[in-house]
């Protein structure tokens, strides 16, 4: 048992080592970065300047899939008010996946973040609450 902490813990060891080398790394390449702008516009407020957002990407999903199939699912609902959990295990009866309730929470997860840009795009509205949480409805 011992020994396995040990190795554990070596391991963990080496990759903060290797994570704090890499952002080493790359905070010396946005100073290289920095000092490059002020040349070329020595008036450049760089603190006006937003970290863009680093996302990983699914891997349930291709890029846009998941968005087309909550789509589809209000679509075939015809006007109701769905759920996210409802979503979610829509979602996953389409992908053929396992109905665990994992696997319905990492989908309902999923469905979440697609309603949400949908509700900000205006094509999804809130449409109350029923015994599982937040419904939608299409706009």
């Amino acid at each position: 048992m011992v020994a396995a902490l040990i190795s554990k813990r070596a391991e963990l060891a080496g990759l903060i080592e290797h994570q704090q080398k890499e952002m080493r790394r790359l905070a010396d390449d946005l100073a290289h970065l920095d000092a490059t702008l002020r040349l070329f516009s020595p008036e450049i407020d760089l603190r006006t300047i937003r970290a863009k957002v680093h996302r990983v990407r699914n891997r349930f999903f291709r890029p846009g899939e998941c968005q087309r199939m909550v789509l589809d699912i209000f679509r075939e609902a015809q006007g109701a008010a769905l759920s996210s959990r409802q979503i979610g295990e829509a979602l996953a009866a389409r992908k053929r996946l396992e109905p665990t309730t994992v696997m319905i929470e990492q989908m309902r997860k999923n469905a979440i973040g697609v309603v949400h840009r949908l509700t900000r795009s205006g094509t999804l509205i809130p449409a109350g609450r029923d015994g599982l949480g937040a419904t939608w409805a299409v706009a």
